[in-house]
C-alpha cells in the first residue's frame, strides 16, 4: 500500500500543469431549457422537464453508442392517463402526429431500450421509431415550440404542454459531437460522407455473475462487497469498460447503498485475464491519500474519466466531488472540491470549494 500511495502521489505531482485544462463539468450541459447528458454507458440523451400547471412532461432524445443506434424519443408525464384517445404533438400550431394510445401502448415491447437507460416515474412512452422519429426530429429543430397534447380522463379537455425548442439543435449538436458522430452519416445535426461508427462506451453489467472468475475473486474478497442483492447491482449501473490492449476496467457496487451514496470499487483485468483492484486519491488536510471506494461513480466513456460525488445529505448540497483520468495504468486526481455546510439549500457544485487543484500551487 506504501508503494502504490507512492507511485500516485508521483502521477498526481506530475500532472499539475494540466489539472486546470478544460474538462467535464461538475454538473449536466444545458442549452437554454434543455439539458444534456450521457450515462455510464456511453448512452446520451437531451431532455426538456416543462410542467403546465399540476402536469409536467419530460421529453427525451436518447440514443445509444452503437453505430446501428437510432435516436429515439421518450416522452414522460406524472398525469393519469385514459385507456383511449390520442395523444398529440404539433410544432408551432402544426398538427405532427396524432397517437392512439391504445396502439401506442402496443408498440412499446418493440422498442429496445438503451443499456443503461433509466426512466423517469410515471407513465412513459416510446415514440415510434424509425421515419415517424426522423419526421418529428426534423420538425422541433426548425420550430420555436412543441405543443404535446395529452388526453384528459373522464371527458375533461385534453392538457396542452408548451416545451421550448430553443436550445434543442445545440443539445443535439452536442450529442452528435458527444458520440464522435458528428460528419458521419448518422449525425442528427450536421451529417456527411464518413461511415458511422461505435461511439465511445461501456458495457452494462447487470448481474454480478457477469463478472470474469478473477474479477469477481477480488470483488467479493474486498469490503464485504459481494453482501449486495443481485436486483439492487442491476440497478446501480455497473459497466465494464472497454481499454487498449484487450483489458478491461470494472466499476462495480460494493455493497448495499445506504441512504444517500453508492458505494463502488474499480478492477483493472488485463489481457491475459489477471485482475486487480486499482485505488484513486484524494486530497487530506495534510496532502494527497489512496482511497479504494468510489461513491456514486460516474464513468464518462468519451473521456476515460470517473467521477465520485459523494452527498452529505439527501440533498447533495454538501460532501465531497473527484474527478480522475485514466492514464492506461491508473486513475489521475484531475479535480476535487467540497461543501462542509449541509443547509438545505439548492445543490450547486460550481460553487463549491477545490481543494484540487489549489489555486495557489505552482506548477
Amino acid at each position: 500500500m506504501r508503494l502504490l500511495t507512492l507511485l500516485i502521489l508521483t502521477v498526481v505531482a506530475s500532472l499539475t500543469a494540466t489539472a486546470g485544462m478544460a474538462q467535464p463539468g461538475r454538473a449536466p450541459s444545458s442549452f437554454e431549457g434543455w439539458t444534456v447528458d450521457c450515462g455510464n454507458t456511453g448512452v446520451c440523451f437531451a431532455s426538456s422537464f416543462t410542467r403546465a400547471q399540476s402536469v409536467w412532461v419530460d421529453l427525451r432524445i436518447v440514443r445509444d453508442w452503437q453505430a446501428e443506434a437510432q435516436p429515439l424519443v421518450r416522452l414522460t408525464t406524472n398525469t393519469e392517463l385514459p385507456q383511449d384517445g390520442n395523444l398529440r404533438f404539433l410544432v408551432d400550431g402544426e398538427v405532427i402526429e396524432a397517437l392512439p394510445l391504445e396502439q401506442l401502448r402496443e408498440m412499446q415491447s418493440t422498442v429496445t431500450s438503451p443499456g443503461g437507460f433509466r426512466p423517469l416515474g410515471g407513465e412513459g412512452f416510446w415514440y415510434p421509431t424509425g421515419p415517424a422519429t426522423a419526421a418529428l426530429l426534423d420538425a422541433m429543430r426548425q420550430g420555436r415550440q412543441l405543443t404535446v397534447r395529452l388526453p384528459a380522463v373522464n371527458g375533461a379537455k385534453a392538457v396542452p404542454v408548451q416545451v421550448p425548442l430553443a436550445g434543442l439543435k445545440e443539445s443535439l449538436s452536442w450529442l452528435d459531437n458527444r458520440q464522435d458522430r458528428t460528419g458521419t452519416v448518422a449525425a442528427i445535426v450536421a451529417p456527411g460522407d464518413a461511415p458511422a461508427k461505435d461511439a465511445p462506451h461501456a458495457i452494462p453489467l447487470v448481474s454480478p455473475d457477469k463478472l470474469p472468475k478473477q474479477v469477481a475473486a477480488i470483488w467479493s474478497a474486498n469490503r464485504l462487497c459481494s453482501e449486495i442483492d443481485p436486483t439492487i447491482f442491476a440497478s446501480l449501473n455497473a459497466v465494464r469498460a472497454p481499454l487498449e490492449d484487450n483489458a478491461s476496467l470494472y466499476v462495480v457496487p460494493c455493497g448495499a447503498p445506504t441512504a444517500y451514496n453508492s458505494p463502488y470499487v474499480a478492477i483493472l483485468s488485463g489481457q491475459d485475464g489477471a485482475a486487480r483492484q486499482v485505488h484513486v486519491a484524494r486530497m487530506s488536510d495534510k496532502g494527497p491519500i489512496a482511497m479504494d471506494l468510489i461513491y456514486n461513480a460516474r464513468w464518462i466513456p468519451a473521456d476515460q474519466q470517473l467521477i465520485s460525488y459523494f452527498k452529505g445529505s439527501g440533498i447533495g448540497e454538501c460532501g465531497l466531488w473527484n474527478r480522475w483520468s485514466w492514464n492506461g495504468t491508473g486513475f489521475v486526481l484531475m479535480e476535487e472540491a467540497s461543501r462542509k455546510t449541509c443547509d438545505g439549500s439548492a445543490p450547486d457544485l460550481s460553487n463549491w470549494s477545490n481543494t484540487w487543484p489549489l489555486k495557489n500551487a505552482s506548477n
